[in-house]
Parts: C-alpha cells; sequence; structure tokens
C-alpha cells in the first residue's frame, strides 16, 4: 500500500510539472497523470478497480455541484450597459500602459476605456482602432472576488456582418458564439504583436477581403459593444441556452449547464 501511495504522489508531481509549461500536448499528458493518479487513489483505499475509476468519474461529475448549486440559479442581465471608465491604476492592472504602447507602435490609436459589471466581475476594456487598416483591438481586465486576469483581442468587421476575433482568452466560452462569429484562440500568445500578426494571417487564410472600417467615435463604440453583447446574448436564447427569467433577467437552462459541462470537459483535456 505504501508503494502505491507513493507511486500515486509521483504521478500527481508529474501532473503539476507537466501542466506547468504551455505546450499543449505536455499540458495534456499532463492531465492524463492528473487521472492515473486519481485511479491509483481510488484502487490503494478500497484494494479494488471499482474505486478507481470512482475517483477518476469524479473528475467528470463534481462540475455539476456548481452548475445545479450555483449557475442554474444564477440570474444576469440580458443587456449590459457599456459605460466610459477611468483607466485602473498600475497596481490594478500594471501590463495596461505597456500593451497599450506596444498596440499604438503597430499603428493603433486609443479611442476608448469602457466596461461593464456581469455576474460578480467587473469588466474593464481599452478599445482602439487602427490608424489605416480595418482592425479593432481591445485590452481587457476580467476582475472578481479573488482573482484577476487580462487577455488581448484583435477583431475585424466585414461589410456582411460577420466578425473576426483572434485573442488569447484563457478559457472557454460561457456562451455559444453567433453563426456570424468566428474566433482565433491562441492561449499561449502573449504579446500584442505575435496576436495581430496571427490576426493578419488568419484573415488572407480565409480570404477575408471585405472588412469594414473600424469605428472610431467613442459613443458610437459603446453602442456598437452593447449590440455585439446583445447578439450574443439573443442567439442564447434562440438556441436555448439561457431562457428568460423576466424584468430583463435571463439564466442558463438545463441545455445551458450541460453545455458548460462539455465546456469544462475542453478544458480539461485543453482542446
Amino acid at each position: 500500500m505504501v508503494f502505491h501511495l507513493l507511486l500515486t504522489a509521483g504521478f500527481v508531481v508529474l501532473c503539476l510539472a507537466l501542466r506547468s509549461i504551455s505546450i499543449p500536448i505536455i499540458f495534456r499528458l499532463g492531465n492524463v497523470c492528473m487521472l492515473v493518479a486519481s485511479y491509483l487513489f481510488g484502487w490503494t483505499i478500497t484494494e479494488h478497480p471499482a474505486g478507481g475509476f470512482f475517483c477518476v468519474s469524479l473528475w467528470f461529475l463534481f462540475p455539476w455541484v456548481d452548475l445545479i448549486g450555483r449557475v442554474r440559479r444564477m440570474q444576469l442581465p440580458a443587456a449590459h450597459a457599456v459605460e466610459a471608465q477611468i483607466a485602473p491604476g498600475s497596481q490594478r492592472f500594471p501590463d495596461l500602459e505597456d500593451l497599450t504602447e506596444e498596440a499604438e507602435a503597430e499603428g493603433f490609436v486609443k479611442i476608448e476605456d469602457c466596461g461593464w459589471d456581469h455576474a460578480g466581475q467587473r469588466h474593464f476594456v481599452r478599445v482602439l482602432s487602427h490608424a489605416s487598416e480595418p482592425l479593432r483591438a481591445a485590452i481587457n481586465l476580467v476582475e472578481g472576488d479573488g482573482f484577476a486576469f487580462f487577455y488581448l483581442t484583435v477583431s475585424s468587421r466585414t461589410a456582411g456582418g460577420k466578425f473576426w476575433h483572434t485573442w488569447n482568452y484563457p478559457f472557454s466560452l460561457s456562451l455559444k458564439p453567433s453563426p456570424d462569429w468566428n474566433f482565433q484562440r491562441l492561449r499561449e500568445v502573449d504579446s500584442f504583436l505575435a496576436l495581430l500578426e496571427a490576426h493578419r494571417a488568419w484573415l488572407k487564410s480565409n480570404n477575408v477581403t471585405d472588412a469594414a472600417p473600424a469605428t472610431k467615435d467613442a459613443d458610437a463604440l459603446t453602442a456598437e459593444l452593447e449590440a455585439e453583447i446583445q447578439t450574443q446574448v439573443s442567439h442564447n436564447l434562440k438556441c436555448g441556452v439561457l431562457l428568460n427569467a423576466g424584468e430583463g433577467l435571463v439564466r442558463y437552462s438545463w441545455k445551458g449547464c450541460l453545455f458548460l459541462w462539455f465546456q469544462f470537459l475542453r478544458e480539461l483535456v485543453r482542446l
């Protein structure tokens, strides 16, 4: 038994080491080690393979505790008012000015600092528009109770209404994207220049040549952001991920909870 416990501890250490590496295939191997360690622990404690499989299954079933106990009851505003905000200080967002300078060096001009609150989270967005190309960039900060992270976005909108977004958002989407929205997620990219070059290459590979000029008016920009958020909410109401809760609120349906669970599984294997 001692040998099995030491072996389990070894797989846990190996799991943590592999998951600290951003190379996708190595990260996935770390997840496999985590499942192996869970199996060994359950098998060692119960002295039966069924105990091992039970411990492995907990990784896949545990999210339902949060989905049923919190997410299913959570009510969210159907519309988000995007308002101008004062930029967070260097203590809250120390990388903001460096990222802004990096974007400005590539021809982008700051348009507006704005944001909104959503499900206990505070979103700050600095929006920039390219001076000569039909490109919009955003530096995003998300803050909640005990956590904060930022991500970058470079986007284009075609004359036909399709959106093309390249970003390094670290998590899976919590809503289904509209059919007119296309996402390229590059988690390992933390440089604005690298993200911009990847976006340009992505547009070229998809023969996107009818990109519309980016909005450069601050008031029009906030209205545009509100419309984009509303498009996502309306699409998820239509496909059943969200349900109307009355008084301008929405909540996740059981179909929505199932969607979030599958998103968790995607994160677990990092597809």
